[in-house]
């Protein structure tokens, strides 16, 4: 993926952003913004990818990207294509992250046109070399495309949240199912 089409896909889903967004999980959803099908395929690849994390099978967690995927990490590097997005991921799980444990949970899943949504994840990581003592809290955000009649994330950032961040309700959530 270019730096032009990343551009255009990012200035669509910030100029939507605030129009139609549609919480998820457990909050009134906007039907007539896509459908319970589309909705229900996006929300399995936040399934998928926190299965693949916590099995460290990093081979079906980069299958969920695009050939073409991006991910930006929380330190700023950029992975672009899928063998990229799965070379980085194994590399630490091999290491920092191979006792690792991750929880998502969808914050906000915004459906910006028939083939593109925005998901905002919350997300605790616990078991890192990184943070021993610590959970790591972060946010994603991410953008899922269907091409070819499947759902996949084209684009995606984590952002690691600070210490005096105050949990959202989605933080929350996630405690509750943790404990």
């Amino acid at each position: 993926m270019n730096i032009g089409r990343i551009v255009r896909v990012m200035a669509v889903a910030i100029a939507v952003a605030g129009g139609s967004m549609v919480a998820a999980a457990g909050s009134q959803q906007n039907q007539s913004a896509g459908s319970t099908a589309d909705r229900d395929q996006i929300k399995a690849i936040v399934t998928r990818w926190e299965t693949a994390w916590n099995t460290h099978d990093m081979t079906a967690y980069a299958s969920l990207y695009h050939d073409d995927g991006v991910w930006v990490l929380w330190t700023g590097d950029v992975w672009t294509g899928r063998r990229a997005i799965e070379d980085g991921h194994a590399a630490v799980h091999k290491t920092v992250f191979r006792n690792s444990t991750q929880r998502e949970h969808i914050e906000e899943l915004t459906v910006v046109g028939p083939d593109a949504a925005i998901v905002r994840v919350c997300s605790v990581l616990t078991g890192s070399e990184q943070s021993p003592n610590e959970p790591i809290r972060s946010r994603k955000f991410v953008v899922v495309t269907r091409r070819q009649g499947l759902w996949k994330v084209s684009w995606g950032q984590n952002t690691r949240l600070r210490a005096d961040v105050p949990d959202s309700e989605c933080f929350v959530t996630l405690r509750k199912r943790s404990g």
